[in-house]
């Protein structure tokens, strides 16, 4: 269970920054960019990431990270469902069990309904960070933003570019 929540913060915090760029073309003119960009909805992008996994970032153009994302709650999702029917056949189990006999099936009960309980908590958390990073990206699709350094190969000198076109 740790191991899944560490790796899906690691690839959120580094994929984030890593996966930053923007997906249009590199024949539109940042006029046309800005007008496509224009259209991004931050409300529907985030209502999008809502009801499906990885919608809002699909629908910003942001391919990897809806690959990431979607990806990340589905599978969160079918874990919550898998440990769902342990939890519930194990429920019945100990209902069926006589008396003497239910004290062991009960805490493997317990086991099972806290890695539901766990994976039901990551698919919020997902879906919850999800939202967020297609409600930001719709609002950010409008910037030009150039991180790229700029090498000066007599100097050995690294110059860093931004700019802001509006």
């Amino acid at each position: 269970m740790r191991r899944y929540f560490l790796i899906l913060i690691l690839l959120l915090v580094f994929g984030t920054t890593m996966m930053a760029q923007t997906d249009a073309p590199d024949s539109l003119t940042s006029e046309e960019t800005a007008k496509l960009a224009a259209n991004k909805s931050p409300m529907g992008a985030l209502l999008r990431s809502v009801a499906l996994p990885g919608w809002g970032q699909f629908y910003n153009g942001k391919y990897i990270k809806f690959a990431l994302f979607c990806g990340a709650e589905s599978f969160f999702i079918y874990k919550a469902a898998h440990w769902w029917k342990k939890t519930e056949d194990q429920y019945d189990l100990v209902q069926t069990l006589p008396e003497g006999q239910q004290a062991s099936a009960f805490y493997l009960y317990k086991s099972y309904r806290g890695n539901r309980n766990d994976y039901l908590w990551l698919v919020a958390l997902s879906v919850f960070i999800s939202m967020f990073d297609a409600y930001v990206d719709a609002h950010l699709s409008g910037f030009d933003i150039d991180l790229t350094p700029e090498f000066d190969e007599k100097s050995q000198e690294v110059a860093l570019k931004l700019s802001f076109n509006f």
